[in-house]
């Protein structure tokens, strides 16, 4: 799938280097999909796991990953309407798993992702909050756990369980590589408060205002049916 209309973060994963992208289409989006590709020789009969951590700025929708080709287990802030400052300050943990077929290589992770609304900013003409992002862990567990295998990524306890039994094979990156992502996301400034306030205020008088004469009119028009029928 194309980038359009959305900013991408890509991330290219083959046997010898990890080579980022992003898309300058939408470089400002509260929606950026953090797009995965590994490319080269998988391992046959094992899962192919994408571990990612997130900032608290940063969430995902479990309800939109539950419609996606890959399995997932999420630990972290899952409330969707906080704003940044709302949520506890802890990075969240986003797992996702597939088996490994050679006939789909290469293979496309596509992690569609939320900014939550930011601080106010304290400094008039900025407007943008920064957000580093890791490049995810990659590895391959495999259910031979007699071979030879690499060390787990640091994992939260409770989604160790499932690979104790199994070979890890970790995907690795450049030496050479900065493996970080960078959003830019607009947020208001303490300059625009009085406006925003102002603005907000006027709104709502106005709806209110609406609300009563439309009220009025309906009562007015009630009582001339009610007359009318009298009359009749």
């Amino acid at each position: 799938m194309e980038c359009v209309g959305e900013e991408r973060l890509r991330t290219r994963r083959d046997a010898a280097h990890v080579l980022p992208d992003i898309c300058d289409h939408n470089p400002r989006s509260f929606h950026p999909v953090f797009e995965t590709t590994f490319v080269g020789d998988g391992f046959v009969n094992c899962t192919l796991n994408v571990l990612y951590t997130l900032p608290p700025i940063i969430f995902v929708d479990p309800y939109e990953l539950s419609n996606r080709a890959y399995s997932f287990q999420h630990l972290g802030p899952s409330n969707l309407e906080l704003p940044v400052a709302a949520v506890a300050n802890e990075d969240a943990t986003l797992l996702l798993s597939t088996p490994w077929v050679p006939e789909d290589n290469p293979r496309v992770f596509e992690l569609p992702l939320h900014v939550r609304y930011g601080p106010v900013g304290k400094t008039e003409g900025l407007g943008f909050v920064q957000t580093d992002l890791k490049w995810p862990d990659a590895f391959f567990a495999c259910p031979d756990a007699s071979s030879s295998s690499d060390t787990l990524p640091l994992i939260p306890p409770s989604l160790v369980a499932p690979f104790a039994t199994s070979s890890i094979f970790i995907v690795g990156t450049p030496p050479d590589a900065v493996p970080i992502e960078t959003l830019r996301t607009p947020v208001g400034t303490t300059a625009d408060v009085a406006t925003v306030e102002l603005g907000t205020a006027v709104v709502v008088l106005a709806s209110f205002s609406y609300l009563v004469r439309v009220a009025r009119r309906t009562v007015k028009r009630l009582s001339t049916t009610t007359v009318s029928a009298k009359e009749d």
